[in-house]
């Protein structure tokens, strides 16, 4: 445990001089400020008598706010891991008593602990600053969630940024290919998007099931609008099969980028 102390000591005394780390502390604020602010603006611009058109509008902006903020994170810890391997970091760190393993777990926690406290930051700070502009049919859908459904979201929600930080940075070889992945996996974050369709409100949006953030997203969207389908889930059984799946998809990407670290 000492070691991980002294690590930690290190680490904290490097973030204001990374600027990786400068912009994972300052992109939930952003997310806040259009959440809170420009959202807003485009929600009262729409005619108030067209209810369907604010409904679609207010459910795309949510997914951007529950799902961007994972994705960009999850792409700078890309960066970081590959700035790691591109000045062979991780070979000299294998020498020491935390060795590459312990080094990239102990990384990884702390990107999973900033996810979970940006999503945190996002949304109650939305619902505290905004949350009565969120208004559909005179409702605001934000207070259909609690502290607890904001927390529960983002503790399983939050797996999926160092799970797809260290997938891309397993297959990614430098920072050129690292980019090309995030730019070919940035769909990741809008095919959520696609529960707004009346297509796929039934069964069929267990199809969208095989990308790892569409369980948690959809639990939440149906918290934030409850739409009465038999095919839907309860909120619980959405994260808990979220967090199974992200979970296993975490161990995986783990033991790659382990071995391909190796060679």
């Amino acid at each position: 445990m000492g070691k991980y102390i002294s690590l930690l000591k290190y680490e904290a005394k490097t973030i204001i001089r990374d600027p990786i780390n400068l912009y994972m502390l300052l992109f939930p604020v952003i997310v806040l400020g259009l959440s809170s602010f420009v959202f807003p603006m485009i929600f009262e611009s729409i005619d108030a008598t067209n209810g369907t058109a604010l409904k679609i509008t207010m459910l795309l902006l949510l997914v951007i706010i529950l799902a961007f903020g994972s994705f960009f994170l999850a792409a700078m810890a890309t960066f970081l891991l590959l700035d790691h391997k591109d000045e062979h970091m991780l070979n000299t760190i294998a020498v020491t008593p935390v060795g590459a393993s312990g080094y990239v777990i102990f990384k990884m926690a702390y990107i999973y602990l900033m996810s979970v406290i940006g999503n945190i930051v996002i949304l109650l700070g939305t619902k505290l600053i905004a949350g009565d502009r969120y208004i559909v049919s005179g409702m605001s859908l934000f207070d259909n969630i609690g502290i607890s459904h904001i927390v529960s979201f983002a503790v399983v929600n939050g797996i999926f940024t160092p799970a797809m930080g260290l997938l891309q940075g397993a297959f990614a070889r430098n920072k050129v290919e690292g980019f090309a992945f995030i730019k070919g996996t940035g769909i990741l974050v809008m095919i959520p998007a696609l529960m707004v369709l009346d297509a796929f409100q039934g069964g069929l949006q267990y199809v969208l099931g095989i990308f790892p953030n569409f369980w948690a997203i959809k639990g939440m969207l149906l918290k934030f609008m409850p739409i009465e389908n038999s095919a839907n889930l309860s909120y619980p059984i959405y994260l808990l099969i979220g967090g199974a799946f992200n979970i296993i998809l975490l161990a995986a990407a783990y033991r790659l980028f382990i071995k391909k670290t190796q060679y």
